[in-house]
């Protein structure tokens, strides 16, 4: 009997001894979930930046007096490590908001340098522009002169051949009221050899006169180029004080002068031919002093017949109309080379309008498109350094917020 109470015995306390743990199980069930339930209310309350729930620090107070508010309680030790951690979070966060800061701005400040040069270009195409208009139209004013002078010369050289063909029907005229005077060889018994020199004499002269004029011609387009050159140093001195700020232009100035000192040279040698024809001339007037003395003619000739007066009348005709119609040669020559002049003029002008036109219309872009939308880009990155600089004025103020609430984490 004694041994069977001692195992009643036992058993009870075994029960007894279960029913304690599981109390304190659930006892320690409830515990853990007040205290997780606390834990998250107090971290909701760091990073949702309240404290409606926060333990020791929130009083409610029915009060409807005013008065001012109780000193801040300090917080429990277990909120500064995270409050400390959502503070480096934002401190993060502001550096790497300052560093797009500065990065918008060095942005906003090379966008503004390009504007600066793009500016700066703007007067320099405006001004490229207004100079070449005025050489266009130099060059235009030049082909418009050399036009004129071309129609000058040819109606010049209609007035040459007019007179021309006047001579022409007064020979004709001379040689039909005389005919035996061409019946035979062309002169007189004891006339010819006199005749003849004459003739000669007439063939120099003509030859000098139109070495003259083609001097005279060389000498015209080498004032006309010489202009050229006295514009260009006129109007562009920078470029001849410093040879390579405008290569272009001193390379058609150096051109130019060469074609001038090439155009006096021929100049030169085609009046030293003229002057040498003129001599041959005048040796061989020597030879006959009588035909240039009195009306013209031989008194060897005049005996007998008048032909010698009519062959010397005649060669004088034929010397005038074959100097007209090499005078109206020359001028259609000079007025085919100054039409030529000026059709090239006019193309230079056309070249130089159109270059001037292709320099506004950059100017025109830069302003109205490629500053333009630089400007805009500026106006984005400010309103994103805007931005920028007001997350970072929130951020730290919640920072100071945190620093000025709890005072004892830092």
């Amino acid at each position: 009997m004694k041994k069977r109470g001692n195992r009643s015995q036992t058993f009870t306390e075994y029960v007894i001894l279960v029913a304690i743990v599981a109390a304190v199980l659930v006892g320690m069930r409830i515990y853990m979930e007040r205290a997780m339930q606390q834990k998250f209310r107090e971290s909701a309350d760091v990073f949702g930046e309240g404290e409606q729930y926060a333990k020791g620090v929130t009083q409610a107070t029915y009060n409807d007096e005013p008065g001012f508010p109780p000193p801040p309680i300090d917080p429990p030790k277990d909120i500064c490590p995270g409050l400390l951690d959502k503070i480096e979070v934002l401190e993060d966060e502001i550096g790497d908001l300052n560093d797009r800061i500065a990065s918008f701005e060095q942005s906003v400040l090379d966008l503004n340098n390009t504007i600066a040069e793009l500016n700066a270009q703007i007067p320099i195409l405006r001004e490229q522009a207004r100079q070449l208009r005025i050489r266009a139209a130099y060059y235009e004013a030049q082909a418009d002169a050399k036009d004129a002078a071309a129609l000058a010369k040819r109606n010049e050289a209609k007035d040459f051949n007019a007179q021309a063909d006047k001579k022409r029907d007064e020979l004709d005229a001379l040689k039909r009221a005389n005919p035996s005077c061409y019946s035979g060889c062309g002169c007189v018994t004891g006339s010819e050899p006199s005749c003849q020199t004459m003739n000669e004499i007439s063939a120099l002269e003509k030859e000098r006169d139109s070495l003259r004029s083609q001097a005279a011609e060389k000498e015209t387009q080498a004032a006309d180029k010489q202009a050229d050159v006295d514009f260009f140093k006129k109007n562009f001195p920078e470029c001849f004080a410093d040879p390579e700020s405008c290569p272009y232009m001193t390379e058609v100035v150096a051109a130019l002068e060469a074609e001038i000192k090439l155009l006096h040279n021929e100049e030169t040698e085609l009046n030293a031919q003229a002057k040498k024809k003129e001599k041959e001339a005048n040796d061989k007037k020597a030879t006959i002093p009588a035909c240039y003395t009195g009306s013209g003619c031989l008194t060897t000739c005049d005996e007998g017949d008048n032909c010698c007066c009519v062959f010397d009348t005649v060669a004088k005709l034929e010397l005038e109309i074959a100097d007209l119609r090499s005078n109206a040669a020359l001028a259609n020559a000079a007025a085919a080379l100054l039409e030529s002049e000026a059709q090239t003029l006019h193309n230079k002008a056309a070249s130089l309008s159109k270059a001037a036109d292709d320099a506004d219309k950059a100017a025109d872009d830069l302003e109205d498109t490629q500053i333009s939308s630089l400007t805009n880009q500026i106006k984005s990155f400010e309103d994103k350094i805007a931005d920028a600089r007001s997350k970072v004025q929130d951020k730290q103020k919640q920072i100071d917020d945190f620093k000025k609430n709890y005072p004892d984490c830092f």
